[in-house]
């Protein structure tokens, strides 16, 4: 993945100047289908046009979150979709994720980079509450340790230490991400499938959660760049636990 690019794209990313209306935008944006189409003020004007939606459209696309995307020319809307930092701003800001916002935007070099370098988007796609829950959690992590990196990144002083800073931000996120699937790996053991209904009092609906929990573990194991990521996370476990055995047994 290039994090260069990933830290670059999102220098001019300014939190604060973004309302609760834009993120209300920008949230029906994501939810609004492949083809986002939010009525055009200067085709409708003779309608009662939401004013609040024009100027939240307006804004954000100065702000370059959203962008104009190709649609029909007489269909009567505007065809929207989010920017790199758009997206960014998606994840860094709302409380909760829509599903579209993975899915939809999965070719992102934002998704890409956090998510979609150790996930296959089917496994996103179809995943429970419960591992979607681990993946929004890590990526707010990954969005605040962006967001504590970019001023550094964006006042440094030569392209060298720039390029040192960018750095250890991936260093950082590749972290997080190694931590998110050995604990998903933990999660769909056989005793944690089982421990996860364990408070259930109604039969059926301890067998609805084991099955569910158990197609999400059949997907990770299809999941060829989880299983990657995770064989390497895996092999940089053992051999740093056998570095500081050995150390502790030499010492």
């Amino acid at each position: 993945m290039d994090y260069k690019l990933y830290a670059t794209q999102l220098l001019d990313y300014n939190p604060s100047s973004v309302s609760s209306d834009d993120m209300s935008f920008m949230v029906k944006v994501i939810n609004s289908g492949s083809t986002p189409k939010i009525r055009s003020y200067f085709r409708f004007r003779s309608q009662s046009a939401d004013s609040y939606e024009q100027s939240a459209a307006h804004r954000l696309l100065e702000l370059g979150l959203i962008q104009i995307i190709e649609g029909k020319f007489l269909s009567g809307s505007t065809n929207y979709a989010l920017t790199e930092i758009g997206i960014f701003c998606a994840l860094s800001k709302l409380e909760e994720y829509p599903p579209a916002l993975l899915i939809k935007y999965s070719n992102n070099s934002v998704l890409e980079t956090l998510v979609y370098q150790f996930l296959e988007v089917q496994t996103v796609k179809r995943c429970t509450a419960s591992l979607y829950t681990e993946i929004t959690r890590y990526l707010k992590e990954c969005t605040a340790r962006t967001m504590s990196s970019l001023g550094g990144i964006k006042n440094s002083r030569s392209e060298e230490q720039k390029n040192e800073r960018i750095k250890e931000l991936e260093l950082d996120l590749m972290w997080s991400a190694r931590m998110l699937v050995l604990k998903v790996a933990m999660m769909y053991s056989e005793a944690n499938i089982l421990r996860s209904t364990s408070g259930m009092t109604k039969d059926n609906a301890k067998v609805a959660v084991y099955e569910l929990e158990n197609d999400t573990k059949s997907l990770l194991a299809k999941d060829n760049k989880f299983k990657t990521f995770l064989n390497l996370t895996y092999e940089e476990l053992v051999d740093g636990y056998d570095e500081i055995r050995n150390r502790s047994e030499n010492g």
